[in-house]
């Protein structure tokens, strides 16, 4: 089914209101009765075409239809939620819904999928944009584009700029990536789309070493912990820090750090990690963050020591993908537990 006019999304609020108000006895009501129940309002002056409208709402999931009855479905009680005001104007927060639940994860991505394949990725921005300067786009396309700066998926700025909302280039990412061959590129997309969040938990493993190392009476290491990232991005390592165990003022825990907002052990490793990491040896960890979100302090690293040994010697607990090195636990794997005070971490072997 085509996308409908940005016009026809207002009529989805009448229809799922009339159909709220039919079904207030009965789960369901007569396909028949919700069209007569429409036509009984106009809105803004217009008589809808409401047989094809309540189409549009099953295709989008909004309505459940099963022979000649229709009902309200969890995603259209969803839709009504954010309208407690019942306008038939649709909101910012509804077209929020429908970005994320019917662009992206719906019957709309068929739509969303080969436009945005086209943008790229700004660093800077943290985002995807498009020239349509050194990219036209077709008038197809052109009307889809359209359709989702409605939806506040897409802006346009400086009149040749198609540039995508940033609080969706996740889901960009996600939408566009292809799961079954992971690329340069996408690992690009992944990595810079990461790189604010990399550097806020690059702080917070600098605090956590601090602390670490206070609680085990090294107070001068503890000043000594830095991040090298700022200083020399590649070191192959983030931090240098102490292993707590002797007076050295010469850093002896080199930590790459990563992170993720996922609950799981999944990263990236680049070559010079790994190079780094072989030369290194016992003294090169990696402090492994799950569920890490922006502002996050309170943290309980996975600690991976001497990761290019444990990784290729000890398979069971990791698998290894080429193309730079996607690095993720298998299922079951042990981890130990340490405690000193209130800090906590996991070692892996």
């Amino acid at each position: 089914m085509n996308l409908p006019e940005t016009s026809i999304l207002n009529f989805f609020n009448k229809v799922l209101i009339s159909l709220q108000e039919l079904t207030k006895e009965e789960n369901t009501c007569l396909i028949e009765s919700l069209v007569r129940q429409c036509q009984l309002v106009a809105v803004g002056g217009q008589i809808g075409d409401y047989p094809l409208i309540i189409k549009q709402c099953h295709h989008c999931g909004l309505v459940q239809i099963k022979d000649d009855q229709v009902a309200i479905s969890v995603l259209g009680d969803q839709f009504l939620k954010e309208n407690n005001q019942k306008h038939f104007e649709i909101n910012e927060s509804q077209k929020q819904l429908i970005v994320k639940k019917i662009v992206f994860h719906g019957p709309w991505s068929s739509y969303a999928r080969p436009i945005l394949e086209q943008f790229s990725l700004n660093h800077n921005r943290a985002t995807y944009e498009l020239s349509i300067v050194d990219k036209p786009l077709t008038t197809t396309h052109e009307t889809i584009v359209h359709f989702f700066i409605f939806l506040g998926l897409l802006y346009q700025k400086d009149n040749h700029l198609i540039v995508v909302n940033k609080k969706y280039a996740r889901l960009v990412y996600e939408l566009t990536a292809d799961r079954k061959a992971v690329t340069e590129q996408q690992l690009e997309r992944n990595l810079m789309e990461n790189k604010k969040l990399g550097a806020q938990a690059e702080v917070a493993v600098v605090q956590f070493e601090k602390e670490r190392l206070i609680k085990l009476g090294n107070k001068m290491q503890a000043e000594l912990v830095r991040r090298i990232s700022i200083i020399n991005e590649a070191a192959g390592y983030d931090v240098e820090s102490f292993d707590g165990d002797s007076d050295n003022i010469f850093a002896n825990r080199l930590i790459e750090v990563k992170a993720s907002r996922e609950d799981k052990v999944r990263f990236y490793w680049t070559k010079n990690e790994r190079n780094v990491a072989e030369a290194k040896g016992d003294t090169y960890w990696i402090y492994m963050l799950k569920n890490f979100e922006e502002g996050c302090s309170n943290i309980s690293p996975i600690m991976i020591q001497n990761p290019n040994h444990l990784i290729e010697q000890q398979n069971e607990y990791f698998s290894m993908e080429p193309c730079k090195f996607l690095i993720q636990a298998e299922p079951n794997v042990a981890l130990k537990e340490h405690t000193q005070n209130e800090l906590k971490w996991y070692q892996v072997g």
